[in-house]
């Protein structure tokens, strides 16, 4: 499994704001504090209700090899 680095090949890749469980207080924001790519970035500093989780299918998740799930509430991958 390898760390996941913010660079623009991944966020056009995230699918994190398609996530039934993305907040959307978040969307109010407009990258005002973190523009998902939970798996690298980390928890989400706002509340998240979780609804479910897309993260199986993102191709950020897939590239990297990564295995969890609920990035937005569990903390980024390690690497």
């Amino acid at each position: 499994m390898k760390e996941v680095h913010v660079n623009l090949h991944n966020i056009r890749n995230c699918i994190c704001g398609k996530c039934p469980s993305f907040p959307g207080k978040w969307r109010e924001m407009a990258h005002a504090d973190m523009p998902g790519l939970f798996c690298a970035h980390g928890k989400s500093k706002l509340e998240i209700e979780q609804i479910g989780c897309i993260c199986g299918e993102c191709a950020v998740q897939q590239e990297h090899g990564l295995a969890g799930m609920y990035y937005c509430v569990n903390g980024r991958a390690a690497g």
